[in-house]
């Protein structure tokens, strides 16, 4: 059986993840952007290109972008393929700094509410329409001018500390700031919606977890349904059901916590052995 020591620090890698992605921090005060050699990579997670101190491109706005300019995204679609064929949906539950800002507004206490689950389905149409097909056809960055990562990140900011930006503020604006304040609130009160329910680049990664190497196993003998895998969920997903399931982010809470529950890696890992923590 292995053990990994690490696995109890995830917010630890997404809190590391959010300060490499962010590390010119000084552009909040020069009024710049990073520009940089590094803002040629499109890293496989939701942070905002206009965010003064983001270093790197945003993987969404790139692809809308290549759609705008009627080209194939070769690149982009390389670096976020190959992250998440090995791994699925990983990227959501170890490094999103989007996601870890989620789960810090869950923790407020509150009363909490439940989500339909059919509501995840909406963030496929998102990646489908206003991400790839729309752009195409109308020429604009759809969803980056209503994104809510773009808004809390980079939007506020700039139309907040400069004048001529602040001018050019109309109806839109208000409008993203509205989905925004949704956003955020709503993280308050239920878990994770933006990623359960609107994320294009946590609708691509799901695409990948049916078919990772890496498999969830669940064994039925153990399983009382007791539903504490769901509690401990940030994506409020009962893994017993479909243990490999597009919602899943990888997180691992729920291996952490039910015996009936493990990882199966594939024959390249073999002597490694199944993942189990050492609290079970």
């Amino acid at each position: 059986m292995m053990k990994i020591p690490f696995y109890k620090h995830r917010k630890f890698y997404e809190a590391i993840t959010t300060i490499i992605s962010n590390f010119a921090l000084w552009n909040f005060f020069t009024g710049r952007l990073y520009t940089g050699i590094l803002k040629a990579i499109p890293f496989p997670i939701m942070n905002c290109y206009a965010c003064p101190a983001s270093v790197f491109s945003c993987p969404i706005g790139t692809l809308s972008h290549m759609m705008v300019m009627a080209k194939f995204p070769f690149y982009t679609l390389g670096i976020l393929t190959s992250v998440s064929i090995p791994f699925g949906r990983f990227i959501c539950g170890w490094i999103c700094p989007f996601g870890f800002f989620q789960d810090m507004l869950y923790k407020v206490r509150t009363k909490k509410f439940k989500m339909p689950k059919k509501l995840e389905y909406f963030k496929y149409l998102m990646l489908i329409f206003p991400v790839l097909l729309l752009p195409f056809i109308c020429k604009k960055h759809l969803f980056c001018m209503i994104c809510p990562v773009g808004t809390v990140e980079a939007g506020i900011y700039w139309v907040g500390f400069h004048e001529n930006i602040r001018r050019m503020a109309g109806w839109l604006f208000n409008f993203k700031v509205l989905v925004a304040v949704l956003i955020v609130a709503g993280s308050v009160f239920t878990k994770r919606p933006f990623c359960r329910f609107f994320c294009p680049l946590g609708a691509f990664f799901s695409l990948f977890n049916k078919i990772s190497p890496i498999e969830f196993t669940h064994d039925k003998h153990l399983c009382t349904k007791c539903n504490h895998c769901q509690d401990v969920c940030p994506v409020d997903h009962k893994i017993y059901e479909d243990p490999n399931s597009p919602s899943c982010i990888r997180c691992l809470n729920c291996i952490r916590e039910c015996k009936a529950l493990d990882i199966k890696y594939p024959s390249l890992f073999s002597d490694i052995g199944k993942f189990q923590n050492s609290s079970k």
